[in-house]
C-alpha cells in the first residue's frame, strides 16, 4: 500500500510517503510558506521513489485543531488530490499526532499525557491520552480553553507548544514544548488502520474547534 501524508496544522510543513512498508518524510518549520511547499515536497518524494500519482492508494492528513490557514491548506490540497486520484482519505487530530509521538518514544512506560497547543487569543487546544501496555488511548476529546482552566497535575507528560508559556507548577510531568505534529506520525498510525478508518473526502471536515476563526 502506498500512502501519502500531509500535516500543516502548525508551523511545521510536513509531507510523508509510505512505500514498501517504509516511511519517509520531508519537513520544515516554515510559517506562511505551507502553500508554496506542500506540493513541492510531495512531488519530490514521489520522484525519489519513482512513483506515479496513479500508484497512490490513499491520503492521511492532519485535520487540526491548529492554525486556521494551515488546516485550511491541508484540507484544500487533500480534497483536490483525493478527488483527482479517486482515493480514500483518513483524517487525524493534531492532538493525537503529538500524543502518538510521545507514545512511540516511551513504549516501555505507562502514564498519562496532557497535549496542549497554543491557539492564540489566550487560549489553547488540548486533549488527554494514556499509554497502556504500549498502546495509546484517548481519554478526552479535543477542546479549547484558557490556559488557567487546565490542570496539569497528575500527568506524566505535558506536550505541545502551549507549554512554552503555560505554567506547570506543582506538576512532576516531563514537559515537551517543542514537539511538532508531522507526516511520519500520521503514516505510522495509518499503516495498520487506514483500511478501517479511511473514508471519502466529502465525509471529512476540518477540526477548527473555535467558532470564531482567526486568520494568521
Amino acid at each position: 500500500m502506498n500512502l501519502i501524508a500531509i500535516e500543516t496544522a502548525t508551523e511545521n510543513c510536513s509531507v510523508g510517503l509510505l512505500h514498501l512498508g517504509e516511511i519517509t518524510q520531508t519537513s520544515s518549520v516554515a510559517p506562511q510558506k505551507h502553500a508554496e511547499l506542500v506540493l513541492v515536497y510531495l512531488d519530490q518524494l514521489l520522484a525519489a521513489h519513482d512513483l506515479k500519482k496513479t500508484q497512490i492508494d490513499g491520503i492521511v492528513f492532519g485535520q487540526g485543531p491548529g492554525a486556521f490557514t494551515g488546516v485550511r491548506i491541508a484540507m484544500s490540497v487533500v480534497q483536490g488530490l483525493a478527488l483527482a486520484w479517486e482515493v480514500p482519505v483518513m483524517a487525524v487530530s493534531t492532538m493525537h499526532n503529538l500524543a502518538l509521538q510521545v507514545a512511540q518514544q516511551n513504549k516501555d512506560q505507562e502514564g498519562q499525557l496532557l497535549v496542549a497547543n497554543d491557539a492564540r487569543m489566550n487560549e489553547v487546544y488540548w486533549a488527554t491520552f494514556a499509554i497502556k501496555q504500549g498502546q495509546l488511548e484517548r481519554l478526552t476529546e479535543d477542546a479549547l480553553n484558557a490556559p488557567e482552566d487546565i490542570n496539569s497535575d497528575g500527568f506524566d507528560w505535558c506536550v505541545g507548544s502551549a507549554f512554552q508559556t503555560m505554567l506547570t507548577a506543582g506538576s512532576k510531568a516531563q514537559v515537551m514544548p517543542d514537539v511538532l505534529p508531522d507526516a511520519a506520525s500520521l503514516l505510522s498510525l495509518a499503516q495498520n488502520n487506514f483500511k478501517q478508518q479511511a473514508t471519502h473526502i466529502n465525509d471529512i471536515k476540518p477540526a477548527y474547534i473555535r467558532e470564531k476563526v482567526v486568520f494568521n
